[in-house]
Order: C-alpha cells, then structure tokens, then sequence
C-alpha cells in the first residue's frame, strides 16, 4: 500500500478536522477581523518638525496583508467543510455498496469461498467506509481519508468528549500481525486519548488477539465490520455462552461471525480441555467445542 501523503497546507488540514460549526466560526470571525484592518486608514508616522513625514511601512503592510487574507482565510475553512462533507457522503455511498453485495451467504463454505466487497476498494475508500461504519455507530469522525496521517493514525473519533485512534488495514492476503496492534497502544498512551481500533479488511493473528485483551484496543475484523455496517446489534457480556457442534477447522463464531481462537478451559466440569472461543470475548461468548 502507498505511503500516505500529508497536505502542504495546515490550515486546510485544521479545517477538515474541526467540526462544521468551528471551521464556519472561524471564517467568519477571520472576515470581519481582517475586513476591519483593510478598509481603516493608515495613519502618518509623525517624526521631527521640519522634516518630511515618514509613511507608515508597517501599517501598509497589515493593510495589504489583511485585503488578501479576508478572502483566502474563510475560503480554506470553508473549503475544509466541503472536502468534509464530501469524505462523508462517499462514505455513506460506498456503506450503501457494501451492504448492498450481501457479503454474507446463507453457507459457511460460500461465505469464505466468496469475494468481499472491500477487495475491490483501494485504502482511501475502505478508510472512508470505516468512517461511515463508525459515524452509524454514534462516533463523530474528526478527520479521516488521506490527509494529515500521523503516527499510523488513520481516522480520528470523538464520543461523548472522549478521543478514539483508528488504524485501517486494507490487506486483501493476510492478517494483521501484533506489531500493528502494539504500534497503536504506543500511540494511544502517548497521546492520552480514551482508546483506539484497529479494523481489517480481513483477520488478525492470535497473537494480536492476545496483545489486545484487557487493553483499551478494539479489533474490528471483516465480520465486525460487516456487522457495523449492516446495523446489527452487538453482542452483550450479559448473553450466556453458546454451545455448538464442533468444528474440525477454524470456524467462524456462531454468535457474531467473528474470528475464533482456540482457549483451554481452566476450571469447570471441562478443565483442560480445549475449545474455540469467540475473539471479541468478553463482548460475545459463543464458543466451539473441539
């Protein structure tokens, strides 16, 4: 995947992360500030009698300055509104898409057999799709697509005046590996925000499944995803454990579709043995007996 790309112009970027009602408040605050050093006169620098008064440099200089910035200052941040605005309703459109393809088939075999609709997505729209997925879940998407990446952060949220990171992996062969999961914990503990999320086009090794339990992390699998999009309701801590038929693979969970990793129960009439528990515990608890 190509390296992202920030914009040559902060401001453009603090407006396209700024909600709609800040970006308009600036620009018209900008205007009328700016628009009142423009059209004031400049005044005359007094020196000694008798000699030539001198003009006033600086004065001209703010005057010039503010006639060409009380049009070019709104404009970006009213710019940053539209490139918003835009970013969301590709979102919501690539959304409609998604759910549209009816990813999900009636038949485990078909359903793993079959192409997912984000393998026809390059990175930037599947980003906006994860937007899209998270702004129907209730979160305010501060920024997001390709412009101002930092620190592998590919979208920013906001919920109840708490911050969330979001890190998007649009890879079509394999899972995402612990490292990525570890990357964003650094990430987030450094910048003090509530929590983070890393989504997947695809999977996740067991190995980040592991790093990410009891950590503020949240891994949003294909399965996840699908869920988020469609509208489903998630699973609760409170919905009793599921039993099911095994499985002689690597199933899928009977509860949420997510991913499984195999567990060994420590305790209980069936301690020692092994099973497949659903990767979004304690969230979901449906499991697989081996």
């Amino acid at each position: 995947m190509p390296r992202k790309r920030s914009s040559n112009n902060p401001m453009l970027e603090l407006a396209i992360k700024l909600p709609h009602w800040a970006s308009l408040l600036i620009a018209v605050i900008a205007y009328l500030v700016l628009h009142s050093i423009s059209v004031s006169e400049i005044e005359i620098v007094t020196v000694a009698q008798g000699k030539v008064p001198m003009p006033n440099i600086l004065g001209m200089i703010m005057k010039g300055g503010a006639t060409a910035f009380q049009y070019i200052i709104p404009l970006v941040f009213v710019l940053g509104m539209m490139v918003k605005a835009i970013k969301a309703a590709q979102g919501k459109k690539l959304a409609q898409q998604y759910v549209a393809s009816d990813l999900e088939s009636s038949s485990l075999n078909d359903s793993r057999q079959a192409s997912k609709p984000t393998d026809e997505m390059n990175w930037q729209q599947f980003e906006l799709l994860v937007g899209q997925a998270f702004r129907s879940k209730g979160y305010a998407v501060v920024d997001g697509g390709d412009v101002g990446a930092d620190g592998g952060v590919d979208v920013h949220l906001s919920k109840d005046g708490l911050k969330y990171f979001v890190q998007c992996k649009h890879w079509k062969t394999r899972k995402v590996g612990v490292a990525v999961v570890r990357e964003l914990y650094g990430v987030i503990a450094g910048a003090g925000v509530e929590g983070g999320f890393v989504v997947a086009s695809g999977g996740f090794t067991r190995d980040a499944i592991y790093f990410a339990e009891n950590k503020q992390i949240e891994l949003v699998d294909q399965h996840a995803l699908n869920a988020m999009l469609k509208g489903r309701q998630e699973p609760t801590i409170n919905l009793p454990i599921e039993e099911v038929l095994s499985s002689p693979e690597e199933p899928d969970c009977p509860k949420c579709s997510a991913s499984m990793i195999k567990r060994k129960a420590r305790q209980g009439a069936r301690a020692g043995q092994e099973f497949w528990g659903c990767s979004q515990y304690p969230k979901c608890r449906g499991i697989v007996n081996i």
